[in-house]
C-alpha cells in the first residue's frame, strides 16, 4: 500500500510579502533621516555662522526656533516614512510626496523666519549696543534710509554702524515719543545710521571697564580671563560696552584706543 508521504508533511509558513517588512521600512526611514540630518547641518552651519554670529545666537534666542526644524525634518518626517513605507502600496509615491512637502513648507518657514530675524544691524545707540533685525524696520523707515550707503544690509554678516540722533528737534521729540509708547528708538531709523568708526570717541566716553565686568560677573572670572586673554590685549587697554538683544544682553569688549570692536561674549553687562 503506497503512503502519501505529503499528507504528512509540514506546511511552511506563508513567505513575507515583498516591500512590506520591517527591514524595508527602517531603511527608507534611516536614508530619508541621512538627508534630514544632512539639511539641518547645513541650516545650522548658516544660523550660527554667518547669520548669528558668536553670542548673537543667545541674544535672539534661536534655539527654540532651531529645535522646531530638527523636531519637524530630523523627528516627524523620517517617522511617517517609516510608518506609511510600503512598496506594494499604489500610492505610496504620493505619500512620501506629501510627507517630503510638508517637511519643505516647514523648512522654508522656519529659514525665512531665521533670515528676517537676523541680526542685520549691530548699533551704537548712546551708551549701548542694539542689535535690529530686518523684521524690526518698518517699510516707510526702510524707504526713508534707502540712500544711505550705511543702512545697506548685507544678505549674510551683521554690520556694525553708530545711529546719531537728528538734528531737526521735532524729529527728535517724535522719536523720543515713540521710544516710549512704542519702544522704538534710533536703531529703528537707518536713514540716522552712521559709520561705527565716526562714532569712536562716543563709544570710548560711554565705555566701562573691565574691573566693572568683573564685579557684575563674580562667579565668572575664570572666563573673562580667557575672553582678555583671547584678545591679545592687556586687561587695561580693553574696555567695554552693554549689547541689548530681543532675548537676552551681552558684552561688547572694545579696544579704548581706537573703539574697534574686539569681540561679543555672553556676559551681563549691568
Amino acid at each position: 500500500m503506497a503512503v502519501d508521504v505529503a499528507a504528512f508533511a509540514v506546511p511552511r509558513p506563508p513567505a513575507p510579502p515583498a516591500g512590506g517588512g520591517l527591514r524595508e521600512r527602517v531603511r527608507a526611514a534611516g536614508l530619508h533621516l541621512l538627508a534630514c540630518l544632512a539639511v539641518v547641518a547645513l541650516v545650522s552651519a548658516l544660523v550660527f555662522g554667518p547669520w548669528y554670529p558668536g553670542p548673537l545666537a543667545q541674544v535672539f534666542g534661536v534655539g527654540a526656533i532651531l529645535w522646531i526644524l530638527v523636531g519637524v525634518d530630523v523627528v516627524v518626517g523620517p517617522l511617517f516614512t517609516l510608518i506609511v513605507y510600503d512598496r506594494r502600496k499604489p500610492r505610496l509615491k504620493w505619500d512620501l510626496a506629501t510627507i517630503f512637502a510638508l517637511q519643505l513648507a516647514a523648512l522654508a518657514y522656519g529659514v525665512h523666519t531665521l533670515y528676517v530675524g537676523r541680526p542685520a544691524f549691530v548699533v551704537l545707540v548712546k551708551d549701548r549696543f542694539e542689535v535690529t533685525a530686518p523684521a524690526d524696520l518698518r517699510e516707510q523707515d526702510r524707504l526713508a534710509g534707502a540712500d544711505n550707503p550705511h543702512a545697506r544690509m548685507d544678505p549674510m554678516r551683521p554690520r556694525w554702524v553708530a545711529a546719531r540722533q537728528p538734528t531737526d528737534l521735532e524729529e527728535q521729540l517724535r522719536i523720543a515719543i515713540e521710544a516710549v509708547n512704542q519702544g522704538r528708538d534710533l536703531q529703528h531709523h537707518p536713514k540716522l545710521y552712521v559709520d561705527y568708526a565716526s562714532e569712536a570717541a562716543t563709544a570710548l566716553d560711554r565705555a566701562l571697564p573691565v574691573s566693572r565686568l568683573r564685579a557684575l560677573n563674580p562667579t565668572r572670572l575664570a572666563e573673562i580671563d580667557a575672553h582678555v586673554a583671547r584678545s591679545g590685549l592687556p586687561e587695561e587697554r580693553l574696555r567695554y560696552l552693554p549689547l541689548r538683544g530681543p532675548a537676552g544682553d551681552g558684552t561688547v569688549l572694545i579696544d579704548s584706543t581706537d573703539a574697534r570692536v574686539v569681540a561679543v561674549v555672553p556676559l551681563v553687562p549691568w
